[in-house]
């Protein structure tokens, strides 16, 4: 089990795959999530500050699955982000700030540099 991997993507798309092929994925619990909506509170908070952990971590890779980043990035650069799904929400945190963490985008994978295999 490979669990230096975080994988993104759609929900069932993402744990189907750490499943499959090993990693780790971000899957709130629902009562949360649902406590957040309620209170008015944008649940992408808690995808943003899991993706965060990881990366604080030195997870050596971050995988987008059954999804073309650029494409993706393409089709939403200029839209108002905040109606995204939260995996697009993602892709648009890493463009921004995963260089500066040590990650370099490679496809439809963010690799820690130094950790390339």
């Amino acid at each position: 089990m490979n669990n230096n991997r975080l994988v993104l993507g759609e929900r069932d798309a993402a744990i189907q795959e750490a499943l499959d092929n090993g990693g780790v994925y971000i899957d709130p619990n629902p009562e949360v999530l649902k406590a957040l909506q309620q209170g008015n509170i944008d649940p992408y908070i808690i995808y943003e500050q899991g993706l965060k952990k990881q990366i604080e971590g030195g997870i050596s890779r971050i995988d987008f699955v059954k999804a073309d980043v650029d494409v993706l990035f393409n089709e939403w650069h200029g839209k108002q982000l905040d109606q995204a799904p939260n995996h697009i929400r993602l892709l648009f945190w890493l463009k921004d700030n995963a260089s500066a963490h040590g990650y370099e985008q490679r496809g439809n994978s963010w690799i820690l540099k130094g950790n390339e295999d």
